[in-house]
Parts: structure tokens; sequence; C-alpha cells
């Protein structure tokens, strides 16, 4: 046996990593209750905005949400969000979670209905990371 560390693995190694635990997982859990999902702004054929994230049972996980600086201020991110809320919830999805750093939209997400559920201080040096919640 040996211990290889790295600080640049493939993608072939990291899935390796991801196999190997959804394997594990899919004996708790199965694919019925994963959809991913995503919802995308264009303007001319060009994304202008995006949010990425999955359901999971009763629960839309989301993972990005990116709107470009040109077209900032204008709800989009809001329209995003709102969106995929619904469409997570007419799949069953009852509650949604995300997290945010303490310079990127916490107050966006906190007039959007989210909680704070917890916060890590000093991360990833002198920042927080805030996790959110919110029931739909």
């Amino acid at each position: 046996m040996t211990l290889k560390i790295t600080t640049s693995p493939t993608a072939d190694e990291i899935n390796e990593i991801y196999e190997g635990l959804l394997s594990h997982n899919l004996h708790y859990l199965s694919f019925d209750q994963y959809t991913p999902l995503a919802v995308f702004k264009e303007e001319n054929g060009k994304k202008i905005g995006g949010i990425t994230g999955d359901i999971l049972g009763n629960w839309l996980r989301i993972c990005y949400l990116w709107v470009d600086s040109e077209h900032r201020g204008k709800k989009l991110g809001t329209e995003l969000l709102q969106t995929m809320e619904k469409v997570a919830k007419q799949k069953g999805a009852k509650y949604v979670e995300l997290d945010t750093f303490s310079f990127q939209a916490l107050p966006f997400y906190q007039k959007q209905g989210f909680n704070i559920f917890g916060t890590l201080e000093n991360y990833p040096i002198s920042d927080k990371k805030y996790y959110l919640r919110k029931e739909l």
C-alpha cells in the first residue's frame, strides 16, 4: 500500500473518489431522488447569467449563481433564483440550501427569504462563509 499526496489531482482521480463515494451512498439513496437543475439567461446567444444546483429528496441545493457584471442590478439574479425554486418545487422540493461568502451576496439571499443556519469565521482567511436555508 502507498499513500499518494498531490496538489494537482487529475479529473480521473477526482472522479474515481466521487464514484467510490457514490457507490456507498446508493445503499442509502437512489438516483430517482436526484435531479440536476440549471437555469440560464442568454442575450444574443451569450450567457449573461445562470444558476446551477440539484434536487436531492426534499432539498434543492444551489451550487452557483452568477450574473455578468454589466447586467447586475436588473433583477436577473432574482429571476434566476425564483425560476429555479419554482421548478424545484414542482419537482417536489420543499427546502432550499446554499452557501455564500461575506464578500458575495448575503443581503441578496436574505432579501429572498433565506436564513443563516451556520457561519464559518475566518474563512478562507479573514472573511466568513454563511450557510443559508429556506422553505419553499
